[in-house]
């Protein structure tokens, strides 16, 4: 069991304790006890709104995720996402997609007016439970962003290199690096 379900299990069985001490001997102070003990649950709340998760099927097109094809019609190194300006929370911190929404063989008009932002490997994580859904960190695209001539408000593509995250699912959930081995880009 991880720390933060331990915290939580432990303050909340703290809290309904002091109530129910509180309503048998019908005292005040296990009762303002009582009162206090949610200010200990809050901490080891989970932090939902800090993730987004693409789901293609129930955003009525506001997002795709589709691989490029070459001109000799191989299969291409590049994933790229493609959404309306304004579906990424940015704010949110991580992006998660799931490999099997990936859609080929759809034309995409190209647009001059398209903003793009590349995601990079050490841009790139697993979800720690669920399968075959890769996290991106909106973070460190938001600071590099600062580098650049237009802001995370007006990007609408992101593009990543699929062997990146062919790399990525191969590879254990939390593999340390060996000593002397790179980690970056």
């Amino acid at each position: 069991m991880k720390p933060n379900h331990f915290g939580l299990i432990t303050s909340l069985l703290l809290f309904l304790t002091f109530i129910v001490l509180s309503l048998m001997f019908q005292s005040t102070i296990y009762l303002y006890i009582a009162s206090v003990c949610p200010l200990l649950i809050v901490p080891f709340l989970p932090d939902i709104r800090s993730n987004q998760f693409i789901k293609p099927n129930q955003a009525k097109g506001a997002v795709k995720l589709i691989t490029m094809e070459n001109k000799d019609k191989a299969d291409s190194d590049f994933l790229v996402i493609l959404f309306e300006p304004g579906y990424v929370r940015w704010k949110r911190g991580k992006l998660f997609f799931n490999m099997e929404d990936i859609m080929k063989d759809v034309y995409i008009k190209p647009d001059p007016l398209a903003a793009t932002m590349t995601v990079l490997k050490y841009d790139l994580f697993l979800h720690r439970r669920k399968k075959n859904w890769i996290g991106i960190s909106l973070t460190q695209l938001e600071q590099r962003t600062e580098h650049l001539s237009y802001t995370t408000n007006e990007i609408n593509r992101l593009v990543i290199r699929m062997s990146d995250v062919n790399e990525l699912l191969q590879r254990p959930v939390n593999q340390p690096t060996a000593a002397g081995q790179s980690i970056g880009a």
